[in-house]
Parts: C-alpha cells; structure tokens; sequence
C-alpha cells in the first residue's frame, strides 16, 4: 500500500487469496479521492483507472471489492465483461466511470465502438497476469497499452514471473518496486 500511495510501478508475485486486490484498490481510491466529482455531467467523471482481470469471475469479484472499498466516496465504477450485450454497458459507460474492471477483449470491443475513452487513465492494474498470458490475451493487452497514456501509474500482479511476463513488464512499468508474497506453509526448493 506504501508503494502505491508513493505514485511507484509496482510488479507484484502473489497467489489468488493474498489481499492483493485490498492492497491495490485501497490506495487507488485514496489518491482518486481528491479528484471525485459529485456532479451529474459525464465529463467531470473520465476514466482515471483501468483493471484488467482475465476472467468475467475475477473481474465481477474486483468489481465488487471496489464497489465495497468505495462506497463512502463519489466515484464511479462498472465490471466490463464478454458474454452478455452491451447495450447496459454502454449506457453505463455513457454516464461516466472513473475507474473501470474490465476484461480485455470485451474492453477493446467498447473501444473500437467509442464507447470508452482512454486518455485521462492514471492508473492500469493488470490482475492475474500469468493467466492472461494462459489464455492468450498478450496481444490485447499490449494494444490496449498502446491506447493509454505514457504517464501513468501501472501495477502488475502475476502469481508467477515468466520470460513472457518479465518482457510485459518491461514494456509497462518504469522502474517498479518488486514486492512478493510467498505461499504460507511451502517448503522452500532450495
């Protein structure tokens, strides 16, 4: 939570079950705060985070603890996932969301429709990274970060680091702060 609050990159090894999703979400709003708007306009209310999950279950499961997290504060948050009609998540989108839990491909079809701006987004947390790369979502995802800009806030939580994940990270953290949370009760191989 340090760490986050400090404005670093932060490239996180941590098995589902560890609080990851407290320690990041927690910190997110705190520095989102000052900036929550009470208005009704959509434009006061631009996507300023972006959380991306593998999996509509992971991402309903974030959504939720955001939602949670959040409920004392004037943001705005939606859950973007495939596998059921758009037509609510754009009017939702429309009335302005500042931080958005999404999965990648469904994500990238609202940005093809115009139905999300990416522009002002300060802070991109990619859950379960090593999952992402399971399930092939690389490619979206490497696009999705040529739409967000250069300065920015970015966190990646893998349970575990592969080439694949090191390269990810490489070309989406400055200089993050490696924090990692060994499994409780594993006997160490060496």
């Amino acid at each position: 939570i340090p760490v986050v609050l400090a404005g670093n990159d932060v490239m996180g090894g941590a098995q589902t079950g560890t609080g990851k999703t407290a320690g990041f979400t927690l910190p997110l709003l705190q520095r989102l705060a000052p900036l929550a708007s009470a208005s009704t306009s959509p434009a006061r209310h631009p996507t300023r985070a972006l959380i991306l999950a593998p999996t509509r279950e992971l991402a309903m499961q974030v959504h939720e603890s955001v939602q949670t997290y959040s409920k004392y504060l004037p943001l705005r948050s939606t859950c973007i996932y495939g596998g059921v009609d758009m037509k609510a998540q754009i009017s939702e989108l429309r009335r302005g969301i500042e931080i958005v839990v999404a999965t990648p491909g469904r994500l990238l079809d609202h940005v093809e429709q115009k139905t999300i701006l990416l522009s002002q987004v300060e802070f991109l947390v990619l859950d379960e990274a090593d999952r992402m790369l399971d399930m092939g979502f690389i490619p979206d995802i490497r696009r999705i970060l040529s739409l967000l800009p250069a300065q920015r806030q970015s966190l990646l939580f893998s349970a575990t680091f592969s080439e694949e994940i090191k390269k990810l990270a490489d070309t989406m953290l400055r200089a993050p702060q490696l924090i990692e949370v060994a499994r409780r009760n594993t006997v160490s191989e060496t």
